[in-house]
């Protein structure tokens, strides 16, 4: 295929469209063409989004005719290279020679003006929340996952690729709108590609600190992949900017589509294409104030009075200064009965936020309980294909009235979840008016979402060999109750709390008290006012 070169002119900018070839034998061609049309002008435009191919005699045209524009004072700028050419250019570093700018024109050179999208209300919670405590360095300092040693890597680099460019969620940036100042979102962010790295297992050793750097967020890239083989192992280390991404997006959608595509190929990977985060953003974003204002009246009902000296465990630490965060995990003692849930009018989540509550309730020394819960935000068909941050932070109130037994108040206490839920919508007002902010939460995890999880790839067990906690965490929580149900059948706890509050006793204490209340949740007829004088 020969190369065809088109021109439109722009008071003192020349743009050039190309298709076909630049190579070898086209490059002739474009260089008479290039040195006949700029005299006069002081910036030339490569419009390449038609180029097909591009060799190394191409791309010394493409040095040449910058050389030219600099001896004449102007400039020259590449645009719109299809995936094929901006793989070269990366590969080749060829940013550092010329202006390459992607994906900024459509069609014959009209400019699409840049489309900015708000954050969702959890995104913005957690956005400002990050800006005002940890300056802004809040990657997660993610999951380095061993690959089975039978994986093919290149074929892997492939899936990873496949994958970035499918979902508009890799190309989200925060920025700063600039009209409003506010921080704001965009989904044109350029998609680096993945390559496989061998690394030596000192180089492999450096790289995991040079990850846990802080890392900035603003206008960068929010999401971290890096595809390694070292003498010791092959590994993916995967990181998602909690705000764009949540655990459950990448355990369900994020490591399963990474499966079809590595065992099937990237034809039959997705038979319909992936759905766009972006415009979920744009729709939920247009429901009208009118429509939430029910939902926001119910969820000022349910925290009103909270206290945090009412309604948590009493602290036991004086005069320690700031918020300062301590963890550790608690296999539970009480046994579940693998049959236990099945049949019954609730499910686990249920069960052990219930225990969560009891404990709460207990420690404090009332009969009422009001925290919060941490749900995947997925509701349907179509936002569980979604990839981005779903996630609800969802407040649940509980009166413990006499004579309630278990059975009614575990069946009570879904309905109440139940009814909930019809108002996530208006949860804004819970994170615009921090009316939680210092509720204990509780989150339910299980499987491949836990700590200890694995992910299927190519038919071999992908083990999660280091998860660490984000050091920059900036979420300055009272206490968070994390409850994990691992592959194995075992259960365990893990407590987040603010050490400046708590010991590290007095959060021991409590745990045994989740535990205790597990194992009586588990006989129905007991009377549950009674397990809180127990």
């Amino acid at each position: 295929m020969d190369i065809s070169i088109t021109k439109k002119i722009d008071g003192e900018t020349l743009t050039l469209f190309l298709t076909g070839r630049l190579d070898k034998l086209t490059g002739p061609t474009f260089d008479a063409e290039f040195r006949a049309s700029i005299p006069g002008f002081k910036e030339t435009v490569l419009d390449v989004s038609g180029l097909e191919y591009l060799s190394s005699a191409g791309l010394r045209s493409l040095i040449t005719a910058n050389n030219q524009m600099k001896k004449q004072g102007g400039g020259l700028t590449v645009k719109n290279p299809t995936p094929d050419v901006m793989d070269i250019f990366e590969m080749t570093n060829f940013g550092r020679l010329l202006r390459i700018v992607k994906d900024e024109y459509g069609g014959q050179g009209e400019e699409k003006p840049p489309q900015y999208y708000p954050l969702r209300p959890i995104q913005r919670w957690l956005v400002d929340t990050h800006f005002q405590k940890a300056n802004s360095t809040m990657m997660n300092i993610g999951a380095l996952v061993r690959l089975d040693a039978s994986i093919d890597m290149e074929r892997m680099a492939d899936a990873l690729n496949d994958i970035l460019s499918s979902y508009d969620i890799f190309r989200c940036r925060l920025l700063f709108h600039p009209e409003t100042g506010e921080v704001c979102q965009r989904f044109d962010g350029e998609v680096a590609r993945v390559y496989v790295e061998t690394l030596s297992d000192e180089a492999f050793e450096k790289r995991k600190l040079d990850l846990k750097e802080p890392y900035s967020i603003i206008d960068r890239p929010l999401y971290r992949v890096h595809l390694m083989e070292t003498p010791s192992g092959k590994y993916i280390y995967a990181d998602f900017y909690h705000a764009t991404v949540d655990g459950m997006a990448v355990a369900l959608i994020f490591w399963r589509e990474l499966d079809k595509r590595y065992v099937r190929g990237m034809e039959n990977a997705i038979a319909r294409k992936a759905p766009s985060y972006a415009e979920y953003v744009l729709a939920e974003s247009k429901i009208s104030p009118e429509d939430l204002e029910e939902g926001h009246a119910y969820w000022r009902k349910t925290l009103d009075g909270f206290d945090e000296n009412k309604h948590l465990p009493p602290a036991d630490v004086e005069n320690a200064g700031a918020w300062k965060k301590n963890e550790f995990e608690m296999p539970l003692k009480t046994a579940i009965a693998k049959d236990f849930f099945k049949g019954k009018d609730f499910t686990e989540n249920t069960f052990f936020m219930a225990a969560a509550m009891l404990a709460m309730a207990k420690s404090a020394g009332v009969r009422e309980s009001i925290m919060s819960w941490v749900h995947n935000g997925r509701m349907n068909a179509a936002e569980r294909r979604l990839l981005g941050l779903m996630l609800n932070q969802i407040p649940i109130r509980w009166d413990f009235e006499d004579g309630l037994t278990v059975d009614a108040f575990l069946r009570g206490l879904e309905a109440r979840i139940a009814e909930g839920m019809k108002y996530v919508k208006s949860l804004d007002v819970v994170y615009n008016e921090g009316l939680e902010d210092l509720c204990a939460t509780f989150i339910f995890q299980k499987g491949t979402t836990g700590r200890r999880g694995s992910a299927r790839l190519g038919g071999t067990e992908a083990v999660y060999e280091e998860m660490p906690e984000n050091e920059w965490s900036a979420a300055e929580n009272t206490l968070d109750i994390e409850l994990n149900a691992r592959t194995d059948g075992t259960f365990s706890l893990v407590m987040n709390y603010d050490a400046s509050r708590y010991s590290v006793d007095a959060m021991h204490r409590f745990a045994r008290t989740v535990d205790e209340m597990i194992g009586a949740l588990t006989d129905g007829n007991r009377n549950v006012t009674e397990l809180l004088k127990a």
